[in-house]
């Protein structure tokens, strides 16, 4: 079979076997694995056990979680790190893959971009590359080939939905599993790629899969540059080639920018759309939504032979083993700290491997599983932090009392990245490709959401959440995209085209998130060729009462009475929300990389990023100042006069509103969950309650509650086994003195304020 014309990539395998080559930047590309090279015991909470292989980014280890979960853990080289400004490019990227939701991405889980090499952790997915399988098992069949080209579409439409562009799409970043492929490598590429343009003038990426304005200039990748690293790897899949031949790397960037793609072997039915792909001009490439639509439905099992079932099913129990093998001790078995040393001391990475291979065989051949450490950082004492006095401390109880029975319980449709939000008397639980309405009273399933879409539209609608009186969504048809707006009934009550196609040639602008509603304006975003931007729209009538551009993906916006408070680059400004007009406007807000919430009372608004920063409504001025930290704190609720928050480490805070002062603080008894990013919701508060997920990955999922009066611990809702709801974070609102908590297989209805 002819080779194909990059090195082989690094696949994720959970196989015992050496790692490959990951192809890095197209200036100096890093080989694999050189003989005799360690892993560390440890990198951040997670236990390593072997390196899977290494690049121009850095170097991939097959890691476990202290949930017992197989991980993918990439950590970035020191040369990276130490560049300016990348630690915010990389937490920037991080929290916007957090926000990849799809079937066919693996989920970014944690992330910590102040390491001292920066590390990302996604789920393991033990299945080999589709440039392993074209050469193990041969070329895709048209079946296989559809099947592939919708999983990677809908990858790709994820991604871009998040604000991402993935960058290095190819063979080496695609898995083949027995549900249909995976895409990786999504997290980071634009924050190495930034460092390395600033520092090196190279460009990132891989020979052959790249597209024209990728080599040409890196920085005017967009999402179109996807597509047709897509329609390459369609080629490769097609042919065991790809579309621009073989030789060096220069001739093969130079064929990609000038030369037509030789497309021999695509069949007839596909050509015309892995052609569209490969067009030269961005602007003349569908969308991936386009792509998704244009190929209908497709049979993930037409991907596998007989052979790759096999070689999955290996896998598949080498994984089994990892998870089950006893944990390795805490102390470092004399390995470096520095992941990236390459003279390990006399002996200690065989010791190691021998090690965990006697653990996994003895685990393998029946000899007695072993109980799994897990892992608990307590709190510390944490003393009063930013303006003003501390207020009064409520000190957990040495045992977190027991929750109250649930009033009722009801099985849920299993969603990814699902959230759940109450909708007047109604309780949604929704995903971008799904939603279902819950009665509040007993948990009877009520509807689920559906909607007219106009003729044209490319896909399914995309749900964007509860806002106000509405479950917004969007779709999109090339020519316009829409917003729809359902009811508590689940009767749509609007269709608005809000975005239009231009003169120019260039779609229309996709509508990817509702921001905040007020009345009856909605503050939309919105992205497109030309970038993002931001849209009042009227819900009434549908006009679009003004927009704007912003400069970056990170963008926030919220609306309340007549006025609409916008963040963008580190740049605060205050609107009048029906007209645009900007009243006032407050530079260097935060730091490059940080992700802020906004929140406020309609007299002050709080941007909580690192810490909580207090600004007058009305005028900007800077008021003050609290709970100032090194690390994400969670986004922070207000209600009434005081505003509620938590730290990473686990303290919970009440903050007065006028002044920043500490009402209260609280070191919870349980790790709680502190993501950061545009899911994080912060804490649920009542007039009596503060409810707080606690953190999967290291206790028991579940939630913890605490009085809002003094923030006294009250009661934990903490199950084990399959009474635990899987691993993912419980989902939380209340309503009165009813407290809805959702695991990944149930909804609950408890009296919240019940110790």
């Amino acid at each position: 079979m002819p080779q194909p014309p990059v090195a082989p990539t690094r696949p994720l395998t959970g196989l015992p076997q050496p790692p490959g080559q990951i192809p890095g930047q197209v200036a100096g590309q890093v080989q694999g694995q050189v003989p005799g090279q360690q892993s560390p015991s440890r990198i951040g909470p997670y236990e390593v056990f072997q390196l899977l292989g290494e690049g121009g980014m850095g170097r991939v280890f097959l890691a476990r979680s202290p949930g017992s979960r197989l991980v993918a853990l990439k950590v970035i080289r020191p040369e990276y790190a130490e560049a300016p400004n990348f630690r915010g490019r990389f937490r920037r990227e991080a929290e916007s893959a957090r926000r990849v939701s799809g079937f066919f991405t693996p989920p970014v889980l944690d992330a910590d971009a102040d390491a001292p090499q920066p590390w990302l952790a996604t789920a393991y997915v033990p299945a080999p590359s589709l440039h392993e399988v074209v050469s193990g098992f041969g070329v895709l069949p048209e079946a296989g080939l559809r099947a592939l080209a919708t999983g990677l579409a809908e990858a790709l439409l994820a991604i871009h939905d998040a604000g991402i562009v993935h960058r290095d799409l190819k063979p080496g970043n695609v898995l083949i599993a027995e549900d249909g492929p995976r895409v990786i490598d999504f997290g980071i590429s634009s924050a190495v790629d930034a460092t390395q343009v600033t520092r090196t003038g190279a460009v990132m990426g891989t020979p052959g899969f790249m597209a024209p304005e990728q080599i040409t200039s890196s920085r005017e990748a967009g999402p179109a540059a996807d597509l047709f690293s897509l329609g390459c790897v369609l080629v490769f899949a097609a042919t065991g080639r790809g579309p621009f031949g073989s030789g060096g790397t220069a001739e093969i960037l130079y064929r990609a920018v000038h030369h037509p793609p030789q497309l021999d072997g695509i069949s007839s039915a596909l050509t015309p759309l892995v052609s569209a792909c490969l067009d030269k001009d961005p602007a003349r490439r569908p969308p991936a939504a386009s792509v998704l639509g244009a190929l209908g439905t497709a049979d993930p099992a037409a991907l596998l032979t007989q052979g790759l079932r096999q070689d999955l099913a290996r896998r598949e129990a080498h994984a089994a083993v990892l998870v089950s093998a006893p944990p390795v001790p805490m102390t470092p078995l004399g390995l470096p700290e520095d992941p990236f040393a390459t003279t390990p001391p006399r002996g200690s990475s065989r010791r190691r491997f021998l090690w965990i291979s006697a653990a996994a065989t003895t685990v393998a051949a029946g000899g007695g599983a072993a109980a799994l450490t897990g892992w608990r950082s307590k709190p510390s004492t944490t003393p009063a932090r930013g303006g003003g006095s501390a207020g009064t401390t409520g000190r957990p109880e040495p045992k977190v009392p027991d929750g109250p029975e649930p009033r009722w319980t009801v099985s849920l449709k299993k969603l990814d990245s699902a959230q759940l939000q109450l909708l007047g008397d109604v309780l949604v639980h929704w995903e971008q490709r799904r939603a279902t309405a819950y009665d509040t009273t007993a948990g009877k399933e009520l509807w689920a959401g559906s909607l007219r879409l106009p003729s044209g539209t490319s896909g399914d609608p995309k749900w964007l959440g509860v806002h106000g009186p509405a479950l917004f969504a969007s779709a999109w048809s090339g020519e316009r995209g829409y917003l729809f707006g359902v009811d508590a009934t689940g009767k749509q009550k609007f269709t608005h085209a809000i975005t239009e196609q231009g003169a120019d040639p260039q779609f229309a602008d996709f509508v990817e998130s509702v921001l905040s509603v007020a009345g009856s304006v909605a503050v939309v975003g919105t992205s497109g060729h030309k970038g993002y931007g931001v849209l009042a729209v009227d819900l009434g009538s549908g006009e679009v009462l003004w927009s704007r551009k912003v400069k970056g993906s990170d963008f926030q916006a919220h609306a309340v009475g007549s006025r609409c408070f916008l963040q963008d680059n580190g740049t605060l400004r205050g609107l009048a929300l029906r007209s645009g007009a900007e009243r006032w406007e407050v530079r260097d807000v935060i730091k490059p990389g940080a992700y802020p919430h906004l929140s406020t009372d309609g007299k002050t608004l709080l941007v909580t990023s690192t810490k909580v920063q207090a600004f007058g409504a009305t005028d900007g001025e800077k008021l003050w100042t609290a709970v100032n930290e090194t690390t994400t704190i969670s986004p922070a609720r207000v209600r009434g006069k005081r505003a509620y928050l938590h730290d990473g480490p686990g303290t919970v805070f009440a903050l007065d509103m006028r002044s920043g002062e500490q009402v209260w603080h609280t070191e919870s008894p349980v790790h709680l969950t502190t993501t950061g990013g545009a899911q994080d919701q912060g804490p649920v508060v009542s007039s009596s309650v503060v409810a707080i997920p606690t953190w999967a990955t290291g206790d028991v999922p579940g939630f913890v509650v605490l009085r809002a009066s003094d923030g006294k611990t009250q009661w934990a809702h903490q199950p084990s086994g399959a009474k635990a709801g899987g691993k993912s974070n419980w989902l939380l609102q209340i309503s009165g003195s009813t407290l809805f908590a959702a695991s990944e297989t149930t909804l609950y209805a408890f009296r919240s304020d019940t110790p």
